[in-house]
């Protein structure tokens, strides 16, 4: 039977920088010893074709190394103590690059700029900025099920909504009115929310956010991006527009 790791190792080897299938393979390696990769496809259930690149990584990044067993090559873990030392040893690295960073930062000028995000990574990330802008409210133009394009229902109630509430962050919604925008503006007092409707039938296949001095688009699955615009300009235009809008917009009864 294999082991159920705990959620704080999993997370350690994730500070390391390893993602998800090479904490598998790497604690995978520490409990069988040395290991050909068919010993360790059986063991992680990943196929030999996908171990191959990962190992190479991992051998790379000093998580493993090489060895030979009767002409046979294998694969041994490193012991944690030699991770520790590794990354010990790549922070001293990364302290002697920060003045010299510092002093490229401030060659640099400041201004609006554009990050762009994929996927359902990139969507996660997209709220994790969000959340740290230390915005108290932002503005919210929506479907109300657009996101899910991205992510599961469980995931924005559980993950994003109460991230926000623990926050205290504040949203105010404009979204149309249906029978999901209705369920939706339903829990508005609970989760920490005011929303107004759109007419029925609007069309809407990007959400907009504004917050922070950032306007965010969220595109749909099909485009597959999100674009976050940080301009104070941009950003105070959306939100006199958002403003205009609700002014006008129907109050849930």
């Amino acid at each position: 039977m294999r082991m159920k790791y705990p959620p704080d190792l999993i997370k350690g080897l994730g500070a390391y920088g390893l993602d998800e299938k090479e904490v598998k393979v790497y604690l995978a390696g520490l409990e069988l010893g040395s290991s050909t990769v068919l010993g360790l496809s059986r063991r992680t259930e990943l196929p030999r074709t996908t171990l191959y690149p990962i190992l190479e990584r991992l051998v790379r990044h000093e998580v493993f190394r090489l060895g030979k067993e009767k002409k046979t090559t294998v694969y041994i873990a490193e012991p944690p103590d030699t991770l520790e030392m590794v990354m010990r040893e790549r922070g001293k690295l990364f302290l002697k690059t920060i003045p010299l960073l510092q002093l490229l930062k401030d060659t640099v000028e400041e201004g609006p700029g554009v990050t762009i995000y994929e996927g359902t990574d990139g969507f996660k990330r997209m709220w994790k900025q969000l959340f740290q802008s230390g915005v108290k409210e932002y503005r919210l133009i929506t479907t109300g099920v657009g996101l899910l394009d991205y992510v599961k229902e469980h995931y924005i109630v559980k993950r994003v909504i109460a991230e926000r509430i623990k926050r205290g962050i504040k949203s105010r919604q404009l979204i149309p009115k249906s029978r999901d925008g209705k369920k939706i503006v339903e829990k508005d007092k609970e989760e920490l929310r005011e929303s107004r409707f759109l007419p029925a039938g609007t069309v809407l296949p990007a959400t907009i956010i504004t917050f922070a001095g950032n306007v965010a688009f969220i595109t749909t699955r099909k485009e597959n991006t999100m674009i976050i615009l940080a301009s104070g300009d941009i950003a105070r235009s959306y939100e006199t527009l958002f403003d205009l809008i609700w002014d006008k917009a129907e109050k849930p009864c």
